[in-house]
């Protein structure tokens, strides 16, 4: 999802225009929240990150659009997207005035049990319409977008998940693990992390790449990246090499590698074009 909303999702930052909305008990095994963000007309591109959590984004109307630049591929998407896996360099422009944005986060394992994908689904296209995954699992987009109200969005949403959803065979071993490496911000090596689970090495990743789509060690850098980006980005003196370490980086020089294979820029560049979209919105 565009990083500036799960920046606020990460840090509770929440108000009547920013919201979550808890799902009911029947739903949230498998789904972790609804969001709903204002977005001001003027903001221009925006980075796409997942720490981890599939999400699926729908815009105000199904005309709306975004146009997506990834690498040296650039291509347009109507309605709703899908993104999951470990997104790079990944950025979006919306191509309307949607004013409005509307977002599913889903648990890690049930998005994929949900919609009945290969965990690798993601693996090379991160971020994609929603439109396939809707039309083979019986999700009509059409009739989501028939509702205005953000409650009548959510009920519809939750309905399809109880007439679709079977209970979940997440092996609970790795439902644990999961929980440790967000409770450590992913500050910790795949050794360690496969030492607290008790279970070796290969078991972890099989389980990992079927369940997840990811292997254990980018799920590790996905949750320890978004908390060294959070710090710097709310840091008002940048101090690249205490992030690092803090963050469980071997040194500043690790911390801009990583930085710049996310966002294609480096931290100091990255705060200039922050900064740069920011005055354009005052």
């Amino acid at each position: 999802m565009p990083i500036n909303y799960l920046k606020k999702i990460q840090l509770g930052d929440f108000d009547e225009n920013d919201y979550k909305i808890s799902p009911s008990k029947s739903v949230e095994a498998v789904i972790e929240g609804f969001y709903v963000f204002s977005r001001d007309p003027k903001d221009d591109a925006h980075l796409i990150f997942n720490d981890g959590f599939p999400v699926l984004v729908f815009l105000q109307n199904p005309q709306d659009a975004i146009s997506v630049t990834a690498a040296n591929n650039e291509f347009e998407i109507k309605g709703a997207w899908a993104s999951a896996g470990a997104i790079k360099n990944v950025y979006i422009n919306y191509n309307s005035k949607t004013d409005q944005v509307f977002i599913v986060r889903f648990h890690p394992t049930a998005f994929y049990q949900l919609f009945g994908i290969d965990g690798q689904y993601f693996r090379y296209d991160p971020v994609t319409s929603f439109e396939s995954i809707a039309s083979n699992n019986n999700f009509s987009i059409a009739e989501f977008f028939e509702y205005s109200s953000i409650e009548e969005k959510v009920a519809f949403i939750e309905a399809y998940v109880l007439s679709s959803f079977k209970a979940t065979d997440t092996p609970k071993i790795l439902q644990r693990t999961l929980d440790y490496i967000h409770k450590i911000k992913g500050n910790s090596t795949v050794k360690n992390v496969t030492n607290d689970a008790g279970v070796n090495y290969k078991w972890l990743e099989r389980s990992f790449l079927q369940y997840i789509g990811l292997l254990p060690k980018e799920y590790i850098q996905l949750q320890r990246f978004i908390n060294a980006y959070l710090e710097l980005v709310g840091s008002q003196d940048v101090d690249l090499m205490r992030i690092a370490i803090a963050n469980g980086y071997y040194d500043a020089n690790h911390f801009l590698k990583d930085f710049k294979s996310y966002t294609g820029k480096t931290p100091l560049a990255y705060l200039k074009f922050l900064y740069k979209s920011v005055l354009k919105t005052q």
